[in-house]
């Protein structure tokens, strides 16, 4: 067999994996969590308004960036427990956020609120501390939903192969050092 024959085997090969017919080709691991807000409300005068951020990345949580051009997305982050160490992949309301993969012993999944940051807004965004709402829905995602914490955890009871999506509608309220996110209406959809 000549070498331009096997060439032509690996790539295809190659591509017939990469196929959708393959499946979950976005979730290379056992288990991902994706993110989304549905629809968000922001103060009257926002964005100058005084927030109390708790952590900042500088990677761009989606591909080609953060898209400005409709205000500030306020925006769902997902990840592992260790939220802060290893920043999440975020979703606003016209874009689902890339899969962020998991444990494979002991999945859990990292929830937080983040908008971009105005000094470098393509690429760089901050998160909010968060609560859950008065509609009861998130309190199931963590201990702490009904004070602001900087972020939430939530272990996966009997997890599914594949990409789960959290999704949420978030506002703010005013609290001792500023506004804080407020999410209500939170689903977890397992994998397709």
């Amino acid at each position: 067999m000549s070498r331009y024959s096997v060439l032509l085997i690996c790539g295809w090969i190659v591509l017939s994996i990469d196929s959708p017919a393959y499946g979950q080709p976005l979730c290379t691991t056992n288990f991902c969590i994706r993110s989304q807000s549905l629809s968000y409300r922001t103060p009257s005068g926002w964005p100058a308004v005084p927030i109390a951020p708790c952590c900042k990345t500088n990677w761009g949580s989606l591909p080609g960036g953060l898209d400005w051009s409709n205000g500030a997305p306020i925006m769902i982050c997902t990840g592992n427990a260790d939220y802060a160490e290893t920043y999440p992949n975020c979703g606003e309301p016209n874009n689902l956020s890339q899969p962020f993969p998991l444990s494979y012993d002991r999945p859990q999944i990292g929830i937080g609120v983040a908008w971009p940051n105005p000094k470098d807004y393509r690429y760089e965004v901050q998160s909010v501390p968060l609560a859950g709402g008065p509609d009861g829905s998130c309190a199931q995602f963590s201990n702490r939903a009904d004070t602001a914490s900087n972020w939430w955890v939530f272990d996966l009871k009997d997890p599914k192969r594949g990409s789960y999506v959290f999704t949420a509608v978030v506002s703010f309220e005013r609290g001792e050092k500023g506004y804080y996110a407020v999410l209500a209406n939170c689903t977890l959809q397992p994998p397709q």
